[in-house]
């Protein structure tokens, strides 16, 4: 978007119109400007420089009085203005906003906007009264291309002949009536019509200059356009090749309207010569199987002729807007837009949204990007596809990414890298491994952003959907969810989507449950997602073991601020993640504390099932594992590895192919451990089978013991729920002193018993009740002469209440 004004006008609050300059001025492209008097708008109705004018929309008032009479001026009328001295613009959000002034830019007609809460933002409203004939600038073309066919018609009545009353004569006569009026059309008026055209400051002066077209390849491209922009033409061409079902023109007519000395060989050798007009396809030859092919426009040059400005199509899509690019990639970025002749970027990277991250520094240089997903390539028709992107790409001065390149053949991607884009595009980036060898390249890895960047990129998200974080709350989001740009947009959405219909949670709270959604799409079928119900009320363990367990999360959030600003990332030799160990008998609480420890984070926790992942075939089981970490990482989720033995158990000595494969996978895990950025929990029954090498790569290795007597009596009275209702006679206090059960027992035992008072239609649960479940617990796991010595605290009443 062209450098455009904004003037601001006075608001009855005018802490918001303040605001709202400060939020615009921070936005690339515009100038702010303040006026104190609401009639001073008047002043900027008719101004030729592109300029906004945005006004308080009162009911009391009729603001239909600012309507612009200049083709560059429109006006945005703000209604129910934002409430928060932040400009929070609940009503009005950044995002809204933008696009607002995004749309009233685009169109080259006066227009008057609505920006109000309960209304989403419309495309602009074109006054009738305001519009210029011409102003569309097919009134210049379509007044050449009458003379231009009146005097093609006049030669095609000249050479073909024949005896009057032919059915083609009275098609003529009505076509000449249609062109030229019933008056001549000379030749030098021909030419005045086509000076006018080239003068007009529309689109035919725009193709001119940036792609150095002359004025022959200028009226080939009107020509070629006609039958789409009227009928009239299309009959035309039909009558002048004899055939009314081939409306779009051949060489041989098209050199008709050019001079008596071009032939159709002529322009045949045009379209497929090495000027800018042939090398970027602006005329494409449909396939056919005569002599001659019709020819057709390219669709990025239809859609200009008539208006339409694309943002996006099957597989494409322009930004010019995204998130804080990371400072170094922006730089080195920087460094080829400024050349004088940009060689090829070929970007790639591990564990990261390489489009995204290239595109955000892109934009950060004030320049758009176009990104097209290769998927969309038919290996018949690369270059034309590929030139429709470059010329989309040109038309906004946008630089062409090629995603998805490196999933192709090799023999398309040296099709693809073929085309000639060099003229066209501000830059030409390829995603991926590929490997060039047609052009110059430079080759960028995009690294993982810092927490720094997503500390920064969550703060700006959330002003743009209208949530204001805390410093305080970007920092823990971006400790704690590194998403990447997408699925952080994604989750604004959603977020932004909740509060829009009168949600009250607080917007970090909004944010951390969108993204809980949004990571359960990255999920694969080799994890499940348990629910994160527990809270640190819920853990009874000794002291020092809880403490140890309460300061893993701290470690992830506080991540940015130790390793980053502290610089202790330059000292940790196994990377940035944060690994536990949680060991010790089954029942014990480690599956639940990293279920606590997840909901803490605000995050998702994703549990492998190992099972899943393992299989029989080589190099499959490295594969599973590692799309478990790259969904972990892409979601900012918790990952746990449940009896962790079975993947991270001891390396032993090879005897049979087996053993080799064996540790060949254990030596892939800790590689896989050492890259990973998030937090991995293991868990274990016994840490003897772990593998030594993974117990160094572990921040934390916590034992669980079995619970002590005091313990199991803190176990056994958050085991049954508030809401049951539990006779006088149970004494949990007997069996916490006399029964070594761990918690997972005792919870089991609390189930059973309350299934078994409602089995008997009891209102609530007797000691009966929990003694059965407990004897069916002792004989589960093999506690034989415990239940034996089992004795009922209070067999009389026990019997009574059987009674």
């Amino acid at each position: 978007m062209p450098e455009t004004t904004v003037i601001i006008g006075p608001f009855r609050r005018r802490v918001f119109a303040e605001g709202l300059g400060a939020l615009l001025s921070r936005e690339s492209g515009l100038i702010v400007r303040h006026i104190e008097d609401e009639a001073d708008a008047a002043a900027f109705m008719s101004v030729a420089t592109p300029t906004i004018v945005i006004l308080e929309s009162r009911e009391e008032e009729g603001r239909r009085t600012f309507l612009p009479v200049s083709d560059r001026v429109a006006v945005i009328l703000i209604a129910q203005e934002g409430q928060d001295v932040q400009i929070a613009l609940r009503q009005v959000d950044r995002s809204r906003l933008r696009a607002a002034i995004g749309l009233v830019a685009e169109t080259p007609h006066p227009k008057v906007l609505s920006l109000d809460m309960d209304a989403p933002t419309q495309p602009p409203f074109a006054l009738p009264k305001f519009r210029e004939p011409g102003r569309s600038g097919l009134s210049w073309v379509l007044a050449w291309l009458d003379a231009a066919f009146a005097h093609a018609l006049d030669d095609f009545a000249r050479q073909r002949g024949g005896p009057e009353g032919a059915p083609w004569m009275e098609d003529l006569r009505c076509l000449k009536e249609a062109f030229a009026r019933g008056r001549a059309v000379s030749s030098d008026e021909e030419e005045q019509r086509f000076r006018e055209l080239i003068d007009a400051p529309m689109w035919p002066a725009r193709l001119l200059r940036t792609l150095a077209l002359d004025p022959m390849e200028l009226k080939l491209i009107c020509l070629v356009a006609a039958p789409d922009l009227d009928l009239r033409y299309a009959q035309a061409i039909g009558l002048m090749q004899s055939n009314y079902a081939e409306p779009r023109p051949n060489a041989t007519t098209l050199a008709t309207f050019l001079g008596a000395e071009i032939v159709g060989a002529d322009i045949a050798s045009l379209l497929a010569g090495r000027r800018n007009f042939a090398r970027h396809a602006m005329i494409r030859a449909e396939p056919s199987g005569v002599p001659q092919p019709s020819y057709r426009l390219a669709p990025a040059l239809h859609d200009l002729m008539l208006g339409i400005q694309r943002h996006a199509g099957p597989g494409w899509r322009v930004e010019g807007q995204a998130l804080p690019a990371e400072e170094n990639l922006v730089a080195r970025v920087g460094t080829v837009l400024d050349a004088k002749i940009s060689p090829m970027i070929l970007a790639s990277g591990e564990g990261v949204d390489v489009g995204a991250e290239i595109a955000a520094a892109v934009i950060a240089k004030g320049v758009s990007v176009l990104r097209a997903s290769c998927q969309e390539l038919d290996a018949d028709h690369v270059a034309d596809k590929v030139r429709n992107w470059a010329l989309w790409a040109r038309l906004h001065d946008a630089a062409l990414m090629l995603e998805g390149l490196d999933a192709l053949p090799p023999r398309v991607q040296q099709a693809v890298l073929a085309v000639e884009t060099e003229g066209l595009v501000r830059a030409l980036i390829v995603t991926g491994n590929v490997a060039p060898s047609l052009r110059d390249a430079v080759y960028m890895r995009v690294a993982k952003p810092t927490p720094s960047v997503h500390i920064r990129r969550w703060r700006m998200a959330g002003e743009d959907h209208g949530l204001i974080l805390s410093r305080e709350e970007a920092e823990a989001l971006g400790g704690t969810l590194r998403l990447g740009l997408s699925d952080m947009n994604a989750v604004m959405r959603m977020a932004a989507g909740q509060r829009r219909i009168g949600t009250n949670a607080a917007a970090a709270e909004l944010i951390r449950i969108a993204a809980r959604r949004i990571a359960a799409s990255h999920a694969p079928d080799t994890v499940r997602r348990p629910p994160c119900i527990f809270s640190w009320d819920d853990i009874v363990l000794p002291p020092k073991i809880k403490a140890q367990v309460q300061a893993i999360p701290e470690h992830v959030r506080q991540g940015p601020l130790v390793l980053d600003e502290w610089n202790f990332g330059s000292r940790l030799p196994y990377g940035r993640g944060v690994g536990a160990l949680f060991s010790g008998p089954s029942g014990t609480g480690k599956t639940m504390c990293a279920q606590v420890i997840a909901a803490a984070l605000g995050v998702e926790l994703m549990q492998v099932e190992i099972a899943r992942c393992v299989s029989k075939y080589i190099g499959e089981t490295e594969k599973n594992i590692d799309r478990c970490f790259c969904a972990a990482e892409t979601a900012g989720a918790v990952l746990l590895f449940d009896e962790a033995d079975a993947l991270f158990g001891k390396r032993t000595e090879i005897k049979d192919a087996h053993d080799r494969h064996a540790n060949v996978e254990v030596a892939y895990l800790l590689q896989r451990i050492e890259a990973y950025e998030g937090l991995v929990i293991l868990t274990t029954n016994l840490k003897a089978n772990i593998d030594p090498a993974f117990l160094r790569r572990l921040r934390f290795v916590c034992d669980f013991p079995m619970p002590d007597a005091s313990d199991r009596l803190r176990i056994w009275r958050l085991a049954i729920p508030g809401d049951a209702s539990c006779s006088t006679d149970v004494d949990t206090g007997f069996l916490a002193r006399r029964l070594p059960l761990s918690g997972g027992s005792i919870q089991t035992i609390a189930v059973n018993a309350a299934f078994g008072a409602a089995a008997e239609g009891c209102a609530g649960i007797h000691m009966r009740h929990v003694m059965t479940a407990t004897r069916a617990e002792l004989l589960k796991n093999g506690m034989l002469s415990a239940e034996k010595a089992l004795a009922d605290p209070a067999p009389q009443a026990i019997r009574e209440a059987m009674l």
